[in-house]
């Protein structure tokens, strides 16, 4: 028999909208709750010090979120919402652009840049060639492969680190007979360990280190510096612990395919 055609799309406004209620239900009703809380507030002002546009940065927040969860470009996302803040009052066209400026901005994307240079240039899967082995087991498979990515994730930015080693890691798994799902949660958790091992390992270290030197600039000194290496002797041993104990777990929380 002839498969049943799916409906057309919807072509007026009324339609488009009518379809989208029924197929976020729960956003809109998630939209709906915010709006009301957030103008019942602005109204009502139960917060002493909160004004309207205090309530409206909620509501823009809230609403943010809500776009992101629908899976929606972020950088499109982001942008609206800090025109819509913008516009409304609630920040400068200074502090709406001031992002644009910052050097802890611009000390992440000239990071990506090292990642995508290393990768296009096969140094990371050349150097897993050289320090992965045979495991025997998911141990071992999860310490061979997290050791590594703690070290590289210590002097790259841990998000291209992990975007770079998964398919190096899946590969590598298929060679020596060991299931990836074993090890790709254990990856991406143990770049994160070893981006907080130095100062631009991590983004928010980088954004830590700019807000720190805009205090001392505005002679609001917060009594500690921030070095390349000020987080190290903490952060190392944590590392250290967390691979041991994602290595030790892997093998029985994490499904086997």
């Amino acid at each position: 028999g002839r498969r049943p055609s799916s409906p057309p799309p919807p072509r007026t406004y009324a339609s488009k909208l009518r379809w989208f209620l029924r197929r976020h239900r729960a956003a809109a009703l998630f939209l709906a709750a915010a709006t009301a809380a957030c103008a019942a507030g602005a109204a009502a002002a139960p917060v002493e010090r909160f004004t309207w546009k205090s309530w409206m940065a909620i509501w823009v927040t809230l609403v943010t979120l809500l776009v992101l969860v629908l899976d929606q470009a972020p950088d499109l996302v982001l942008l609206a919402a800090s025109l819509a803040l913008t516009l409304t009052g609630c920040i400068s066209e200074d502090e709406c652009w001031s992002g644009f400026a910052s050097h802890g901005v611009i000390a992440i994307g000239a990071l990506f840049v090292v990642a995508k240079a290393l990768e296009e240039a096969g140094t990371v899967e050349g150097l897993a060639a050289c320090l992965l082995g045979v495991p025997s087991s998911p141990f071992w498979a999860t310490v061979m492969l997290c050791f590594p990515t703690v070290l590289l994730s210590s002097v790259v930015n841990d998000t291209p680190v992990v975007a770079m080693l998964m398919p190096v890691a899946e590969r590598w798994c298929g060679r020596a007979g060991v299931s990836p799902a074993y090890v790709l949660m254990p990856l991406s958790f143990a770049a994160m360990l070893g981006g907080t091992c130095t100062l631009i390992g991590t983004s928010t270290n980088i954004v830590v280190l700019e807000q720190i030197n805009r205090d001392i600039a505005n002679k609001e000194d917060p009594g500690f510096r921030l070095g390349f290496f000020t987080m190290t002797p903490v952060t190392i041993p944590v590392a250290v612990v967390g691979v041991l104990v994602m290595a030790s777990l892997s093998g029985t929380l994490l499904p086997a395919g």
